[in-house]
């Protein structure tokens, strides 16, 4: 049984814990910078707290840095008088976990490939776990935590996840940029959003069964240029999603003869 120490209370924090404590692997201490956050989750997972790296147990056995990004760095190198010969991880898919080498005798990385939020229950079984570490023993210790709070796990380098966040930034942050200005453009015609929504469907579907871009359709695809044409025309009041239009219509087929 490890002794865990989760340093975070966001999203990511919040869902990790409850699950590690739900498959039998209680955090036995939070440290979180502030107080109030700290002190909920604590309550949550029945667990210590602290907002001081001080406080941080001798004896833990695996420390799990989930915060921002732009703050992984100054985590580290503020708990690196504290950490000992621990091994210590981060949850960013689009940081290297070399970023802890200065700081961290013992590092890796343990990245959940999820888009989470409070306002939704992730399922685990689906998520893949992207792992790393310096030395075989830790890769294979986090495989088992992975294995045991999921079901999919990869070993990950640092050059190889860089790619991956890239593209999960495709696939996840702007694909839901373009639902939501679908959305907007409906709902200024007074449309519901749910027309899209077998649509939406059918296409991740198609996705996920063959490679996209055998599956992609559409004018572009077509060379339809006066169906764009109309398009653009449409979208004459919002400049900034027609640029985007013509932009993704040109790289889905750049021989396009677009203005």
């Amino acid at each position: 049984m490890p002794k865990i120490v989760l340093v975070g209370a966001g999203r990511i924090a919040w869902h990790l814990g409850r699950r590690l404590k739900g498959k039998g692997l209680p955090v036995a201490q939070l440290i979180n910078r502030s107080e109030e956050k700290a002190r909920e989750l604590a309550d949550t997972l029945q667990t210590s707290w602290s907002t001081n790296f001080a406080d941080l147990l001798p004896d833990a056995d695996w420390i799990i840095i989930a915060v921002r990004d732009d703050a992984i760095t100054s985590v580290a190198e503020s708990m690196s008088p504290f950490v000992g010969d621990c091994l210590v991880t981060h949850t960013s898919g689009g940081t290297a976990g070399a970023v802890l080498a200065p700081f961290i005798p013992r590092y890796g990385v343990f990245y959940p490939l999820q888009s989470f939020s409070f306002e939704h229950t992730p399922v685990w079984s689906k998520i893949p776990f992207c792992v790393d570490a310096i030395n075989q023993e830790d890769v294979l210790f986090l495989k088992r935590i992975a294995k045991t709070i999921g079901n999919l796990v990869y070993q990950v380098t640092d050059n190889q996840r860089t790619y991956l966040h890239v593209a999960a930034v495709f696939a996840n942050n702007f694909a839901n940029h373009c639902f939501s200005i679908a959305e907007k453009i409906l709902d200024e015609q007074d449309l519901p959003f749910e027309l899209l929504h077998p649509l939406m469907e059918e296409t991740l579907a198609k996705a996920l069964q063959d490679s996209p871009g055998r599956m992609q359709t559409g004018p572009a695809i077509r060379g339809d240029t006066a169906t764009i044409g109309r398009h653009l025309d449409l979208l004459m009041q919002h400049p900034d999603w027609q640029e985007l239009y013509k932009q993704l219509s040109k790289n889905i087929n750049g021989e396009l003869g677009m203005p």
